[in-house]
């Protein structure tokens, strides 16, 4: 640990305003911390007040090492300002410093499971318990609900699946699992692809901009999506490549177009259908 020594200007016979201690600025209760004051003169005494109603008593310098030092502990949480005075060998007396202001706060996590104490009080969990703690499910660091005292609002999206539990629940996946949800973009839009009835299989298209929920089609592993709602497949989607192409139609119409063709011919071939010609005779 580092400890920057706070420098004073002596000058013995003389009373001046020594600078603050060095040390320590945060801390717990009963640990104990060590405090350093700069000098060079043999001789002249030091006191520590604490800021607790406890003093150090005078510290004599014995040596010309450069400094003293005393070590404290506080018993009790709260902010401590602590001076120091000086004494020169003729027994002049300087005023007290400025303070150094110490912090003896209470841990922010006294159980170490990653909550802060004020957070898990909050939500009726037990801060000392690393065992106990809110209920996150996406491990984003914000809890599922909100707080029982009302302090802290729960996360909007628990699974962090992209779609806010109001929505999965209306079209009715499950907030608590992300892996019934899945991103998808077409024509730079973004939509959803929901599987509602946990089967594994894509059922429901949703549009975030819009709210509009569209039936899925799995044909093979190939899902065919309705984007505007009028009930016609617009495009597919491949999800084994996660790549989109517009719905075939004209593919489809002209397949449907060649094999209404070679029905037509293979009526014609097998006298099924035929083409009849009627001959008139005009008498003059």
């Amino acid at each position: 640990m580092f400890i920057y020594l706070s420098s004073v200007h002596v000058a013995s016979g003389f009373s001046f305003v020594p600078n603050p201690p060095s040390g320590t600025t945060v801390g717990d209760i009963n640990v104990e911390y060590e405090y350093k004051v700069y000098t060079i003169e043999v001789g002249s005494s030091w006191m520590f007040d604490w800021g607790d109603g406890n003093y150090s008593g005078w510290i004599k310098v014995e040596n010309s090492k450069g400094f003293i030092s005393q070590n404290h502990s506080w018993s009790d949480y709260g902010v401590y300002k602590v001076r120091v005075k000086y004494r020169s060998v003729y027994m002049v007396e300087s005023p007290w410093s400025d303070p150094l202001t110490v912090n003896i706060t209470l841990p922010s996590d006294l159980d170490g499971d990653g909550w802060i104490n004020e957070v898990e009080i909050a939500y009726g969990k037990n801060p000392n318990d690393p065992n106990e703690y809110p209920l996150d499910t996406d491990n984003d660091g914000t809890p599922d609900n909100d707080s029982i005292d009302g302090r802290y609002t729960g996360d909007v999206d628990d699974d962090g699946d992209g779609l806010t539990d109001s929505i999965e629940e209306s079209v009715g996946s499950n907030p608590k699992d992300n892996s019934d949800v899945e991103t998808v973009f077409v024509e730079n839009t973004i939509f959803y692809i929901v599987d509602t009835d946990n089967d594994n299989q894509w059922n429901i298209l949703y549009n975030p901009g819009t709210g509009l929920k569209t039936k899925i089609t799995n044909q093979n592993g190939v899902f065919y999506l309705d984007i505007n709602g009028d009930g016609n497949y617009d495009y597919t989607y491949n999800n084994g490549l996660f790549v989109y192409r517009p719905f075939p139609w004209l593919q489809v119409i002209l397949t449907a177009a060649g094999i209404i063709l070679i029905i037509i011919a293979i009526l014609f071939k097998t006298g099924i259908i035929y083409l009849y010609e009627e001959e008139y005779i005009v008498e003059e």
